[in-house]
């Protein structure tokens, strides 16, 4: 049995001392309170890693479509010098539309400058801003409007990229031919 007078004097009906009865009761309830605040903070801290790795792994993604935006960009330029300078061609010119890339119908036989029109990363679409010179498409670029992680460190024939306040500023741009000299006659 219970060996202080306060615990003594606060017996059960049956003769035995009640659970919360005694000077240990407080203790108890103290102990739980102590879990309880335990808990919740670890359970704000796994809330709170959760988030900062849910952002962590947001910005990669977004810094790895813009990877993807560069390399298709740079994929449709090839593709629009691939047909400008295409062999079997009486005139060198460019596409008027999109498609024309991907079946190039101008010389004997279909050439294929791109497989397919590559969807915009961050649209999920295939469709594309178009820059044209007159009617024909001299580049494209993006539809998204929000603003790139990604500010410096651009190739040569990427540099005005850093300048661009939104994805749809990076214009993948086929640059003019340059004229080839004429060749000096052999003595």
């Amino acid at each position: 049995m219970a060996s202080c007078s306060a615990c003594l004097t606060r017996l059960s009906a049956q003769g035995r001392p009640s659970a919360r009865s005694g000077r240990h009761a407080g203790s108890r309830s103290r102990a739980g309170g102590w879990a309880l605040l335990t808990a919740l903070l670890s359970a704000m801290l796994i809330g709170l890693s959760a988030t900062a790795a849910q952002i962590s792994l947001r910005i990669e993604r977004e810094r790895e479509r813009e990877q993807q935006l560069l390399m298709i960009g740079r994929e449709f330029v090839a593709a629009l010098r691939s047909y400008r300078d295409a062999v079997g061609v009486t005139q060198p010119e460019l596409p008027r539309q999109l498609s024309d890339l991907v079946e190039d119908r101008r010389a004997i036989g279909v050439l294929r400058h791109l497989r397919r029109i590559p969807p915009d990363p961050f649209t999920g679409k295939e469709d594309w801003g178009l820059v044209r010179q007159g009617d024909r498409i001299i580049g494209v670029y993006s539809l998204a409007t929000r603003a790139p992680l990604k500010r410096r460190g651009f190739p040569t024939d990427l540099a005005d990229f850093d300048k661009a306040a939104r994805l749809s500023d990076w214009r993948f741009v086929l640059l003019p031919a340059a004229p080839t000299p004429p060749k000096e006659p052999r003595s």
